[in-house]
């Protein structure tokens, strides 16, 4: 559930180019879909990772965050995209 919100709140921030376009068929533009699309692809793939976690050690594994060798912090999970990023 947490990962559908989050994408929910994801796409919320670009509803309104879908809204213009299907009231006044302004084109979206090509960054807004394709993020869209990001965000779609990775809600899905973080649900699958989720479901296929065979206890809960295995699903605490996907939310512990690591510093990488660059000095990043990163889960197994990932995160979903922003348009911030």
């Amino acid at each position: 559930r947490q990962v559908k919100s989050q994408a929910e709140n994801e796409l919320n921030k670009t509803d309104w180019y879908v809204v213009r376009k299907a009231e006044e068929d302004i084109a979206i533009p090509s960054t807004i879909t394709t993020h869209r699309k990001a965000v779609r692809t990775k809600q899905a793939e973080m649900e699958t990772a989720i479901t296929n976690a065979s206890d809960t050690p295995a699903l605490e594994t996907l939310y512990t965050y690591t510093e990488q060798e660059d000095g990043s912090v990163t889960r197994p999970l990932g995160k979903l995209p922003t348009l911030e990023d």
